[in-house]
C-alpha cells in the first residue's frame, strides 16, 4: 500500500463529503439567487439545535474551526439572504446574538435529512466503538492544530 500523508487523506475525505452533500442538491434549497451553501447549512443546523440559547459569532468560529473574518463574511451574507438576524443582548452591548429567520427554519428538516444520509454513508461499516475512536482522533488533530 502506497504511503499517503494523513493530512492529504483528511483533505481527500473532506472533499468527498462535500461532493456527497452537493449531490443531494443541498445548494438548491435557497433557490438560484439565494443558494444555501454547506457552511450556511452547518450554521443553521448549529443555531437550530441550540434551541433558542444565545449563539454568537465566536461560538460559530469555535464550533466550525473558522477564522473571525470568515465567520463575519458568512454571517453577513446569510443576513443578506434573509437566513439569520443579528440582535443586541442586554448584558453586553458589544455582542450580537444570531437567530434564525422563519425562512431558515423552513429548510431545517430537509437539511437534517441530507446531513443524516451523508453521515450514514460516511459511517457505514463502522462500529460505535470505532466511531468514538475516530472522533477522538479528530478531536486530537483539531487540538494539535489550534
Amino acid at each position: 500500500m502506497e504511503y499517503v500523508p494523513v493530512d492529504k487523506e483528511i483533505c481527500c475525505v473532506a472533499n468527498l463529503i462535500r461532493r456527497e452533500i452537493d449531490n443531494y442538491s443541498f445548494g438548491n434549497l435557497g433557490g438560484t439567487e439565494q443558494r444555501i451553501t454547506r457552511m450556511n447549512g452547518w450554521i443553521i443546523e448549529y443555531i437550530y439545535k441550540k434551541g433558542g440559547s444565545d449563539v454568537f459569532q465566536k461560538d460559530l468560529e469555535k464550533e466550525l474551526s473558522i477564522t473571525r473574518s470568515t465567520a463575519s463574511k458568512v454571517i453577513d451574507l446569510m443576513e443578506q439572504k434573509g437566513l439569520i438576524e443579528k440582535s443586541s443582548v442586554e448584558y453586553d452591548a458589544r455582542l450580537k446574538k444570531l437567530s434564525l429567520t422563519p425562512k431558515a427554519v423552513e429548510f431545517c428538516d430537509e437539511m437534517e435529512k441530507i446531513f443524516q444520509i451523508v453521515y450514514d454513508k460516511v459511517m457505514k461499516g463502522f462500529t460505535k466503538e470505532e466511531e468514538e475512536v475516530l472522533r477522538g482522533f479528530m478531536q486530537r488533530i483539531k487540538k494539535n492544530m489550534t
